[in-house]
C-alpha cells in the first residue's frame, strides 16, 4: 500500500486512447484524477470520491506535488482544492485512478492496458445508478477469492460468451483490457461487448 504524493489529470495521449475505447461514455476529463498511490498488495485501484470523507483529506499533500504546473496550473489547483474542501462524503465529484509511481508520469508510454483497465472502472461508476456500486462489488469478489484460497486474481478471470451483466466489475474491466490488447478488433468474441455495451454506456 502506498499513500498518494502526486496527482494529475490525464494527458492528451492518454485521453485519446481511452476515448477511442469508450467513446463518449466517460465523465468529463477533469473529473478523473490520476495519483501515484497503490492499494493493498501494491495493486492499482480506482474509486469514486464518494468513497472518501473528503478528497483533500485522502490526498493530503498530493496537490502540493501536482504536475499541473505554471500559472494556469496554479489557478486550476486553487480552484480544485477550494472546491474539494467543501465536498461531502456523499457527493461524487470525480474518480481517483491510483496507479503507483512507476506508471504515474505517462501511462500512454508505460502501460496502456492498465490505463484502459482502470478507466473501465471510471466508466462503470459513470454509467451506474450508484457510482460506488462497482467498487463495492469488486472488493467483495476479490475478498471471496482470497477467503476461498484461490487469491484475488480469480475475480478477474472470465470466459467469453456470457451475458455482459453476469460479469463482475473486474471481469468486465478485463474483457475491455483484453480487447484493447488484441488490437481493438471489430470482430471476435469480445467485440460485441465493446460495441453493444461499453460504447453505449450500458453497465
Amino acid at each position: 500500500m502506498r499513500a498518494p504524493t502526486r496527482v494529475r489529470w490525464m494527458n492528451d495521449r492518454e485521453w485519446r486512447i481511452v476515448t477511442r475505447v469508450f467513446g463518449s461514455t466517460l465523465p468529463f476529463r477533469q473529473r478523473i484524477f490520476i495519483t501515484d498511490a497503490l492499494g493493498g498488495g501494491n495493486a492499482p485501484f480506482t474509486i469514486p470520491t464518494s468513497l472518501v470523507r473528503s478528497l483533500p483529506a485522502v490526498l493530503g499533500g498530493a496537490f502540493t506535488g501536482t504536475v499541473l504546473g505554471g500559472p494556469a496550473g496554479g489557478a486550476a489547483l486553487a480552484t480544485i482544492t477550494g472546491a474539494l474542501a467543501h465536498v461531502s462524503s456523499l457527493v461524487n465529484i470525480g474518480y481517483l485512478m491510483n496507479i503507483g509511481p512507476g506508471d504515474y508520469a505517462d501511462m500512454a508510454a508505460s502501460d496502456q492496458p492498465l490505463l484502459v483497465h482502470e478507466t473501465a472502472h471510471v466508466w462503470q461508476g459513470k454509467n451506474s445508478w450508484f457510482a460506488m456500486s462497482y467498487a463495492i462489488e469488486s472488493a467483495l469478489h476479490q475478498c471471496a477469492g482470497i477467503l476461498g484460497g484461490s487469491g484475488r486474481g480469480t475475480a478477474y478471470n472470465y470466459t467469453a460468451g456470457s451475458n455482459w451483466s453476469s460479469y463482475n466489475p473486474e471481469q468486465q474491466a478485463s474483457i475491455i483490457e483484453d480487447w484493447f490488447r488484441a488490437g481493438e478488433p471489430a470482430s471476435g468474441s469480445l467485440w460485441p461487448y465493446v460495441r453493444d455495451y461499453v460504447r453505449k454506456g450500458r453497465v
